[in-house]
């Protein structure tokens, strides 16, 4: 007897099973990219600034944080700090760093504070779900 329930494959749902922290001040691009990210099979905890992701890590368990580095109040590159600073396995917590603005020194700072990759938007969504993938070590 076959199997009936509707599991997307691997391959049409690379992210299956991941919950990714989206951190994201601007409504639009947050739910441009929590489109992605959940048609790739992600689940996704929004939040709008750096004091809302570090209230959602004391409550949830995301395999994976995608930040803005631009925010409001305290930035990407403060949050990224803070959760390296955590105790337990938050600073193993693979982390992305997003941004429009494109300089260098941004992406060696982003680095440098803790996150693991640094992405130019406008980015294409597959680099992105490939991206997630390596940090969280999947093929």
């Amino acid at each position: 007897m076959q199997n009936t329930e509707n599991k997307p494959s691997p391959s049409l749902a690379p992210l299956a099973g991941l919950t990714v922290l989206l951190v994201e001040d601007e409504p639009d691009i947050a739910e441009l990219f929590t489109f992605i990210l959940e048609e790739s099979g992600a689940e996704v905890i929004i939040a709008k600034s750096a004091l809302e992701a570090l209230g959602e890590l004391g409550q949830r368990r995301p395999d994976i944080l995608v930040s803005n580095v631009r925010l409001p109040q305290e930035d990407g590159r403060w949050l990224i700090e803070q959760i390296r600073h955590l105790e337990g396995t938050w600073g193993e917590l693979p982390a992305i760093a997003l941004t429009s603005y494109t300089r260098e020194v941004d992406a060696e700072n982003a680095l440098k504070a803790g996150f693991q990759r640094f992405m130019s938007k406008p980015l294409d969504p597959n680099e992105l779900v490939q991206q997630i993938l390596k940090l969280v070590e999947r093929k």
